[in-house]
């Protein structure tokens, strides 16, 4: 397994440190922005092979919401997506994580209620309690639903397009599951919420380069038995998050990655066992008294303490 990070934003010396603590890997994340991906990435490439590092994985793409929603434009979106692929490969990109919530905010539908909720000796995080969440305000009135079964045949549709694509360049497709994990919200259907939904998705297209992004935080919040789904979809697991949470699907709290629910040991024992190398990296962290962190969940320091306990897990499981 190759400790990765996220640096956001990417500065010189953010990626240096990087460096610094023993990381080969840096991940590229920009959700939804296409700018992000055919203007910008190659300068990104350049910065970070400057402070000897790989743009290994990328959690970014063109816009794909209305690939999602079935709208008017999906074509432009899907060849857009193609030539992504090819250019994201020719800079030595393996992964690509992506997700199919239904496109609404900045960071697609990824819902938290609170961002001010305080975790060990005050530091503050986040929180997610579904009696909070109003969803007739949730989403803009002029987003209009459609069922699951519609939105699942568009991502076949996709996966159909863009997967030999991406055989053929040698790149992976990571599917994140919805954040969190529950179906519907604000009146529209997430199709990646449940186990089941990552078995059809397996199905609907059986080529390895389909596959997962198995976000620990997230099927944590399922409930779900984590070193049997690991079990279940070995061969398809192409990217991993790590975080940790207390609470379960309807209230939960993210917290450090030593002082949630789940064993973080336990789980890194059987990725190893099956035989992961892939990336891993930190997800979503406390912010630490002073720091001044752009995008919730993603300040640098709480990002460093958890790849440091992440690099110390890596090493004891490699020690056994």
């Amino acid at each position: 397994m190759r400790l990765s990070i996220v640096a956001k934003p990417a500065t010189k010396e953010r990626l240096e440190a990087i460096r610094q603590i023993g990381s080969e890997d840096v991940v590229y994340y920009s959700i939804e922005d296409r700018a992000a991906i055919f203007d910008q990435f190659g300068a990104f490439v350049e910065r970070v092979k400057a402070a000897d590092l790989r743009a290994s994985v990328v959690e970014a793409g063109p816009p794909i919401g209305k690939i999602v929603m079935g709208e008017d434009g999906w074509r432009e979106q899907t060849d857009d997506w193609v030539d992504a692929i090819r250019l994201l490969a020719s800079h030595g990109v393996e992964v690509i994580c992506y997700n199919f919530m239904p496109q609404v905010f900045d960071d697609a539908m990824v819902v938290r209620t609170s961002f001010e909720t305080k975790t060990r000796g005050g530091a503050i995080t986040s929180a997610y309690r579904a009696t909070d969440v109003n969803h007739q305000t949730l989403v803009d009135a002029d987003v209009l639903p459609i069922s699951k079964d519609e939105m699942r045949a568009n991502l076949k549709r996709f996966l159909d397009e863009v997967i030999p694509v991406a055989e053929e360049v040698s790149i992976k497709l990571a599917m994140h599951p919805d954040d969190p994990p529950t179906s519907p919200m604000g009146g529209l259907q997430r199709i990646m919420s449940s186990v089941e939904d990552y078995d059809w998705l397996l199905a609907a297209n059986p080529s390895k380069a389909n596959g997962i992004t198995y976000c620990i935080g997230c099927f944590a919040e399922l409930g779900c038995n984590l070193e049997g789904l690991i079990d279940r979809w070995s061969d398809r697991i192409h990217f991993v998050h790590f975080r940790n949470i207390s609470g379960c699907l309807d209230d939960f709290v993210e917290t450090f990655p030593d002082d949630g629910d789940v064993d973080l040991l336990s789980v890194l024992r059987k990725l190893n066992e099956v035989g992961y190398t892939g990336c891993i990296r930190p997800d979503h962290a406390p912010k630490l008294s002073g720091e001044h962190v752009e995008i919730e969940g993603y300040g640098f320091q709480g990002h460093i303490f958890t790849a440091g306990y992440l690099r110390g897990l890596l090493t004891a499981v490699a020690f056994k």
